[in-house]
């Protein structure tokens, strides 16, 4: 076992920390959003009826759908007659005129008008059913297990639901999928056809470091929010659902931010197919391989005190070909002032074959004297 070792100093701490207090929403969580590290939770796995949190996952899919050029922001779509019968919050859009995608996404993220909605997804996928098993679908891929979507306006249906963790995952797609296009989650308000409709999430005006992403009600939800911020090069994602007003509902998120960004640092110590090693490779056609993470690989620890981070690299030699890209190959082990931090597994950042037959003789030989 051949063992190379870092020595990397940062100013942190190892504090471990309590909840935030004073958090009197029904289900609720704080993350790191870069990372995705939960900071804090309370019945984060909780199923509730998520109100108009839903058309963030309708958002998620209609963004891809601009991305790949299957709609664009300037395009002219016909309101259906099924827009104009809609519940809830609307743009009261009529049957047969003429909006762009652009406006009725603005209409449903400042709004959450249920008419945009409809406009946009019958645009996207024919009906709204059809749409639903597309935002279903994406909701198992990024791992939303607590969630079923029964439309897509966030209107409460039984069986309707998703969690504070759920919802988490999906704030932090948004963040990290569509960068470009979080200009819609923090506008605050929406001039209309002679109207002004101003967005719910009230954390917008309240602190101006909040950059997203969307509020919600239903009698059945309570009051809803998913809440991004940043502060520096630091982001951080709340949480809340089933609040009792919308006073508490913004309250209880801003507490949560505000433990987040006070009590952690979040920092990236690699990037995505960086490599951290490059080790001694046998019987290949490269004399040596590298390895590193897939994903960009951040740690998350808690501000204070100036302390010291070691990592362990631990390689099983010898290495020998052929590596396939993504093979496991060794372990960052971290310790924090000579306690166990975390184990994460290295991986292979290239494809590597075997050698012809002379390179294998001569690595044979090298093997065998090695011992």
């Amino acid at each position: 076992m051949k063992v190379f070792w870092l020595v990397l100093t940062l100013l942190f701490s190892v504090t471990v920390w309590a909840a935030p207090p004073g958090i009197s929403s029904r289900a609720w969580i704080v993350i790191d959003q870069p990372s995705g590290h939960v900071l804090a939770a309370s019945q984060a796995d909780l199923p509730l009826p998520p109100a108009s949190l839903t058309q963030l996952m309708t958002a998620y899919v209609l963004l891809d759908e601009i991305r790949k050029n299957k709609l664009s922001l300037g395009e002219m779509i016909t309101v259906p007659p099924a827009a104009t019968q809609v519940d809830g919050a609307r743009l009261f859009l009529k049957a047969g005129e003429k909006v762009s995608v652009d406006t009725l996404l603005q209409g449903m993220l400042v709004e959450s008008a249920g008419d945009a909605v409809i406009t946009l997804v019958t645009a996207a996928e024919g009906n709204e059913a059809a749409f639903v098993e597309r935002m279903n679908r994406e909701a198992r891929r990024l791992g939303m297990t607590k969630t079923r979507f029964l439309n897509a306006t966030g209107l409460s249906e039984p069986g309707h639901e998703s969690s504070a963790r759920d919802l988490a995952l999906l704030g932090r797609a948004l963040a990290r999928d569509f960068p470009d296009r979080l200009g819609f989650f923090k506008q605050k308000e929406l001039p209309y056809k002679g109207g002004t409709y101003y967005n719910g999430n009230r954390l917008l005006w309240r602190d101006n470091t909040v950059i997203g992403l969307k509020a919600g009600r239903t009698p059945q939800a309570g009051y809803c929010t998913v809440a991004l911020a940043q502060r520096g090069d630091q982001r951080r994602l709340a949480v809340v659902l089933n609040a009792r007003t919308s006073a508490q509902r913004t309250q209880d998120a801003l507490k949560l931010l505000n433990f987040g960004f006070e009590n952690f640092d979040s920092v990236l110590l690699y990037h995505a197919r960086q490599a951290v090693k490059s080790v001694k490779l046998y019987r290949g056609y490269s004399a040596s391989i590298s390895m590193g993470f897939e994903q960009d690989f951040h740690i998350l620890i808690p501000r204070g005190s100036a302390t010291r981070i070691k990592a362990e690299i631990v390689t099983q030699q010898p290495i020998l070909a052929p590596v396939n890209k993504g093979q496991h190959l060794g372990t960052l082990r971290l310790t924090l002032d000579g306690q166990p931090f975390g184990d994460y597994p290295l991986v292979a950042l290239q494809d590597v074959a075997v050698a012809g037959i002379f390179g294998r003789i001569w690595d044979s030989f090298q093997l065998f004297f090695a011992r």
